[in-house]
């Protein structure tokens, strides 16, 4: 298990958890950029790290609404595209064909990987 971080702007930032084969992304949605527009998305160099890591699923998990939102990462590959939104190249995947699961608490992990 990894917690994994990046550096934007000078300032390191988390970008999710490594635990299994899954990728987690625990954080409010509302603070999402494209919310609106009904994507969910993350840095592309987590996406480089899921590739090069065999994950198998991306889960993001809003604590606030009590849910989360799950995607298989070919899925997620085959129906994704590539953006730019102020932060840096960012992955962005429609929810719509994502599968909506209880939010469930990830553990707190020390391990750092920096990308």
């Amino acid at each position: 298990m990894y917690a994994i971080y990046t550096y934007i702007n000078g300032r390191k930032t988390f970008l999710g958890k490594h635990i299994k084969d899954e990728l987690v992304r625990e954080f409010p949605f509302t603070k999402a950029v494209l919310w609106q527009n009904k994507n969910l998305g993350f840095d592309m160099r987590l996406l480089d790290y899921a590739k090069e890591h065999k994950i198998k699923k991306i889960i993001f998990s809003d604590p606030v609404k009590g849910f989360s939102l799950r995607i298989g990462i070919k899925a997620a590959l085959n129906n994704g595209k590539e953006d730019e939104y102020g932060q840096g190249k960012q992955w962005y995947i429609p929810k719509s064909i994502m599968s909506v699961g209880l939010y469930r608490k990830t553990p707190y992990i020390k391990k750092e990987r920096i990308l």
